[in-house]
């Protein structure tokens, strides 16, 4: 299951922390096993008028969400943030509702697995249980913004190191199974494959990618090519340092750029907002 493994290793003592006190400058939430909203959002609602993007996820999208948010904004678009590490598809259901209710144009949900909060309780990481679980869930979040016309773009998440160097074979079912929900005859559902955009050839495994053109490059010199880094040093996520549940990274990071331009860009495409360059939109 992408990025189910490593995703916020220590998120459990943090989300019971949230649960208990509210954090984040949300109000207590009963934890139980049935869904919640306990994460507040990182960003105002839409002016009225303005194309809506609504962005949901757990940490990647969390730190990929501030260029999201400037990539579309560039085109024209308005972004609502829903996004908090460590969560799962269950947790932000009622949330969804909520944000339907506004009938954006389009909803960008990503997930990549993670088993850590109440919701998600019975469900062992990267089981085939949590993976039914996920596909269910993921299906009602679908329906919610379907009913209002509301186009919905579920994204892939890219393999971690642990997956890549313990030769996961199950590391891409939660991908497969959002893709399948996405060619099942469902108008109006786009699987994206964000992940391969920090990924290395055949779904490998990356520290590094060559620079793009506009880019400072970080990373070492390649076979004569220069590089940035893409990807944290825990082998999950893209911030070249922790920042902590801050939305965004403390410093540029290449890795959570190219996953938020390989979100945008079918969003731009399909909203026909403008034409996305070659590399996306310069940070």
């Amino acid at each position: 299951m992408a990025g189910g493994r490593g995703c916020c290793p220590v998120i459990a003592v943090v989300i019971a922390a949230v649960f208990i006190a509210g954090g984040c400058g949300s109000s207590a939430v009963k934890a139980t096993t049935t869904t919640t909203r306990p994460f507040p959002a990182t960003k105002a609602a839409p002016t009225r008028g303005s194309v809506i993007v609504v962005l949901f996820g757990d940490s990647l999208a969390q730190q990929a969400a501030p260029d999201f948010d400037r990539i579309m904004e560039t085109k024209g678009a308005t972004v609502s943030n829903h996004v908090f590490g460590g969560t799962a598809v269950c947790d932000w259901l009622v949330s969804m509702g909520q944000a339907a209710a506004t009938r954006p144009q389009a909803a960008v949900l990503e997930f990549s697995g993670n088993t850590f909060t109440p919701c998600m309780n019975g469900y062992p990481p990267e089981s085939s249980l949590a993976v039914k679980k996920y596909r269910t869930d993921m299906m009602a979040a679908i329906h919610l913004f379907l009913t209002v016309g509301t186009h919905v773009f579920l994204e892939g998440t890219p393999i971690s190191h642990a997956q890549w160097t313990s030769h996961d074979r199950h590391w891409n079912d939660l991908n497969r199974a959002f893709a399948a929900l996405a060619t099942n005859g469902q108008h109006g559902v786009t699987y994206v494959d964000a992940g391969q955009a920090v990924e290395g050839r055949g779904e490998s495994f990356a520290w590094t990618l060559p620079c793009l053109s506009f880019e400072p490059c970080n990373g070492p010199i390649v076979a004569g090519v220069r590089t940035d880094i893409v990807r944290s040093p825990d082998g999950v996520h893209f911030c070249l340092k922790d920042n902590g549940y801050a939305p965004g990274c403390t410093a540029y990071s290449s890795g959570a750029f190219r996953y938020a331009s390989a979100m945008a860009t079918p969003v731009i495409r399909a909203l026909h907002l403008a034409a996305p360059t070659t590399d996306g939109t310069p940070p």
